[in-house]
């Protein structure tokens, strides 16, 4: 689960942001966002704990909490139309969903073939 982290409150931007202009990754110890389901987590956890077969899950989603810095973009689409120059500029259109800057998909890959 990727975390989405469209609540700068988490990590101490009161200024309601998301994580636009955001240039380093949260250094608060224990970090999670609004934006990850730790219910889930706890879920899955629980059904491959039990499964006959063994099953390794790994958790980027936690890591990728800390990673606000990792998705600073405004060049995205809202209902099938691409961000005007303007639009780009609001820190609410920011695209606090995908994985824009190298680093963050990179570690999960990293840590899955030091797996294998």
């Amino acid at each position: 689960m990727s975390p989405t982290h469209t609540r700068s409150q988490d990590w101490g931007n009161m200024e309601n942001v998301k994580c636009f202009n955001e240039t380093k990754p949260v250094r608060k110890k224990n970090h999670w966002g609004t934006g990850s389901d730790k219910r889930i987590m706890s879920v899955v956890a629980k059904v491959v704990k039990k499964m006959k077969v063994p099953v390794t899950v790994i958790n980027i989603t936690q890591i990728s909490e800390y990673r606000i810095d990792g998705h600073s973009s405004v060049y995205t689409e809202t209902g099938g139309k691409l961000l005007t120059e303007e639009e780009r500029t609001d820190p609410q259109n920011a695209d606090c969903i995908h994985w824009c800057l190298p680093g963050v998909p990179d570690t999960w890959n990293q840590i899955f073939l030091a797996m294998l």
